[in-house]
Order: C-alpha cells, then sequence, then structure tokens
C-alpha cells in the first residue's frame, strides 16, 4: 500500500519575496528605460505612454508599479544615492584609520560610479528641480548627507594635521563636484581613459587638501 504523501503548501513568505523581486524588478526596467528617454527628449516632453512602449508594458500595467512621472524621477535619485551610500559602507570607507587613504577610496570609487551611472547623474543635475518641493527635499537631503560624510573625512584629517584649507563644507562641496566631472563634462573629455581621468582627478583632488 503506497503512503498518501501529504503536499506541501507554498510558504507564504517565500511567494510574497518572489512577487516583491518581480515588483523591483519591474521597476527598474522602468527606471532604466525612461532615464534614457528622459535624457534623450527631456522630462518634460516625454510622456507616460512612450515610457510604457518603450518598456514593453502596457500603460495600464505601468501605473500599478510607478505611480507617474515624478515619481519615475525621484526613483532614479533615489537609485543613485541608495548606491553612492552602499559604496561607503561595502568598502568600509567611514571606518578607516587614514584620513588620507579615506579620501583616495572615496575619490577613486565614485569616480568609477560616475562612469556607470553618468546618465542618472546628469539627469539629477538637469531636471531635480521639477520634483515636488516634498521630493526635492528629501533628494537634497541626501545629497548633503553625501557631502557631509566628504566632510568628516576632510575635519579628521585636518585634526591630525595632515589635510590643510580654510573651510570644511566648502571644499567637501569642490569635491563632490568634481567626482561628477565625467557625468557633467564628459563631452569634452573624451581624450582621457577612464584611468587616466581618475588618476588626474585624485591628483588635483589629494594635492588641494595635503599639506
Amino acid at each position: 500500500m503506497k503512503s498518501m504523501r501529504k503536499k506541501s503548501s507554498p510558504d507564504p513568505e517565500s511567494k510574497s519575496k518572489r512577487s516583491n523581486d518581480l515588483f523591483q524588478k519591474r521597476q527598474m526596467q522602468i527606471i532604466k528605460k525612461a532615464t534614457k528617454l528622459f535624457m534623450k527628449k527631456g522630462y518634460a516632453q516625454t510622456s507616460m505612454r512612450e515610457i510604457s512602449k518603450a518598456t514593453g508594458i502596457d500603460i495600464s500595467n505601468l501605473y500599478y508599479f510607478i505611480k507617474n512621472k515624478e515619481e519615475i524621477l525621484f526613483r532614479v535619485f533615489e537609485m543613485i544615492h541608495s548606491t553612492e551610500i552602499d559604496l561607503f559602507e561595502k568598502q568600509g570607507i567611514m571606518s578607516m584609520e587614514d584620513p588620507i587613504e579615506q579620501l583616495r577610496t572615496v575619490i577613486r570609487e565614485l569616480l568609477d560610479f560616475g562612469y556607470n551611472y553618468g546618465e542618472e547623474i546628469l539627469l539629477l543635475y538637469r531636471e531635480s528641480k521639477v520634483l515636488p518641493k516634498s521630493m526635492r527635499k528629501i533628494i537634497l537631503g541626501r545629497e548633503s548627507q553625501f557631502v557631509t560624510q566628504i566632510e568628516d573625512i576632510l575635519k579628521k584629517g585636518l585634526e591630525r594635521k595632515v589635510f590643510d584649507f580654510e573651510d570644511a563644507s566648502f571644499t567637501a562641496n569642490m569635491i563632490a563636484y568634481e567626482l561628477s566631472l565625467h557625468p557633467l563634462r564628459g563631452w569634452n573629455l573624451k581624450k582621457y581613459s577612464k584611468e587616466e581621468l581618475i588618476n588626474l582627478l585624485e591628483k588635483h583632488v589629494m594635492k588641494a587638501v595635503i599639506c
């Protein structure tokens, strides 16, 4: 007599995770396709119908994943900042003892990041002003958080007398801007290879702050 095996019911948590993973995958697909359209046509000139066509997702289904264009743009900026924060955490930058090593690591990691997310960074500079005030406040707050981490490194180097500059906040903001050089000025820097540009920028930044 064959033993009757009771079929195990699907794990609700596993099913929920698969559903959530699919949702996030679809959102990322929409964000990437929309970013390319925003860069090509401009944010204001891009319609949700065009985003639907580019992603291959029916417009009625598109609104299930994304409420509107503003949310797409907000998610692009959110992705930039979360990736930047992850870089600091994964590389253990803020726990490094030597401020010079910290700053060099920040420069190299963020410049490499700029090559991978150039379109998104340029979009941040070009279109962040179109976001509603509430969303823009969040984005600018996260941008300030990133600059503050650079500022903390500079202050530590100043305390240990290995850095020399007048104002930590101003210097941190200038460094953050320089780390976006390739996305913002890449059209005029084509004669430099990626490694050449990273080396030049590293030397330029370090020369400006090292005693």
